[in-house]
């Protein structure tokens, strides 16, 4: 996870929100299980807490509340996602990554027609950020 961070960090393509407030997660958690969706899992929020949110040319990793209003993880989720057990964490043009809290895998999901693009384990995390920021 380190070797992602610091990969992250030394991209100066990607732009990157200021770290995520550990009070700003427990409210954030809560906005989202009351409109209906899964918690962010763990991995993923040792993300926000280094990049509240990360854009790059054709993707985006979103965040909590983060400055950029287009990269909110509850707005995006309440505009895109009609399930209750997946959570969408970023998108680039063709498709989602989706966390299935039921399976506990992240998936690549198609825009368009909502297929299985690709699946990835949770010790693939790495992979599945690539994935959508292609760096």
């Amino acid at each position: 996870m380190n070797e992602l961070f610091q990969l992250l960090a030394r991209n100066a393509d990607l732009k990157k929100e200021n770290p995520l407030l550990p009070k700003d997660i427990i409210g954030a958690q809560k906005e989202l299980t009351h409109a209906g969706f899964p918690i962010i899992p763990e991995q993923f929020l040792l993300l926000l807490r280094q990049f509240n949110g990360i854009k790059s040319e054709d993707g985006a990793i979103l965040g909590i509340s983060p400055k950029n209003r287009l990269l909110d993880i509850l707005v995006f989720n309440k505009a895109h996602n009609a399930s209750a057990q997946k959570i969408i964490l970023g998108y680039d043009d063709f498709a989602f990554l989706v966390f299935d809290d039921t399976e506990q895998k992240y998936f690549l999901i198609d825009r368009t027609d909502g297929a299985e693009l690709d699946d990835f384990l949770e010790s693939e995390f790495s992979s599945a950020i690539n994935s959508i920021l292609h760096f």
